[in-house]
């Protein structure tokens, strides 16, 4: 009789801890993945950039640069979920006021981008969705992997950033994308994602990807374009991905454009 008694207070305290879960999403990217989780009724409130399905209404409170923190009080959050890029003026006077902020870095790897969205789903109480979800997804990415692991490695500049040129490096989940497409990133071994264009000129990459964040791809295509000697535009490989799936993926969405860009780079492989 006491074992039941207390599964039933253990069911009734967690039924009751996920009725009161509020959260606030910083992070863009964390709002989609709360979505994915089926969380999003534990939602109060989120960034300005964040893309909501329709009908969904939501407190915006500000951005990761520029937080309104005043807003971000009312809502009365259990948790606030922050990414790298969180103003640190504005995190060190959330946590001195008291909220329950949680920190995700800026993930690596393929691995990190999973172990993040399971590190999320603990806080929401949705462990079991979150597992069948990233299993999913490394099965996935792990047939591809195969599938293109004998294949010619086309060299591969990928550029997400304008005035100055930036690129991804090794120490990034971008450079997953290209390895496992079977590419190799021509700028892998760089200190720094600056990169001049001359020496994307000088190493004659075979494919361009161009990622839109905050600038025209499609005028970033037509400049390269204007250099005939390049492989890449030669082959006619130059890829503009006019969303946030390059740069901010969940295990799902990385998924979906890792299988864009193996396209792009090997139209031969079938999935």
């Amino acid at each position: 009789m006491k074992r039941v008694v207390f599964f039933l207070i253990f069911f009734l305290s967690i039924n009751t801890y996920a009725k009161d879960l509020r959260v606030v999403s910083l992070s863009p990217v964390v709002t989609e993945e709360i979505f994915l989780l089926k969380a999003q009724s534990y939602l109060v409130g989120c960034s300005s950039y964040a893309a909501l399905p329709k009908g969904f209404k939501v407190k915006r409170v500000g951005s990761l640069v520029n937080v309104d923190i005043e807003d971000v009080l009312k809502l009365k959050p259990s948790y606030v979920f922050v990414s790298g890029m969180i103003n640190p003026m504005a995190l060190n006077k959330m946590k001195g006021l008291g909220l329950s902020v949680v920190f995700f870095e800026y993930p690596k790897s393929f691995d990190d981008i999973c172990n993040q969205f399971l590190k999320l789903a603990k806080y929401l109480g949705k462990e079991k969705r979150a597992l069948i979800i990233v299993k999913k997804a490394k099965l996935e990415v792990k047939r591809i992997v195969e599938k293109t692991k004998d294949l010619k490695r086309l060299k591969v500049f990928v550029e997400i950033g304008v005035r100055p040129l930036f690129t991804a490096i090794k120490d990034s989940f971008i450079n997953d994308f290209i390895r496992f497409a079977g590419g190799v990133n021509i700028a892998e071994d760089s200190k720094s994602g600056l990169y001049s264009p001359e020496e994307v000129l000088r190493k004659n990459p075979d494919a361009i990807i161009i990622s839109q964040m905050g600038f025209n791809g499609f005028e970033e295509k037509r400049r390269w374009e204007r250099f005939k000697f390049l492989n890449a535009v030669k082959n006619h490989k130059i890829l503009v991905l006019n969303d946030y799936s390059l740069c901010s993926p969940t295990p799902i969405s990385f998924v979906k454009t890792l299988k864009k860009i193996t396209h792009f780079l090997h139209p031969e492989v079938e999935f």
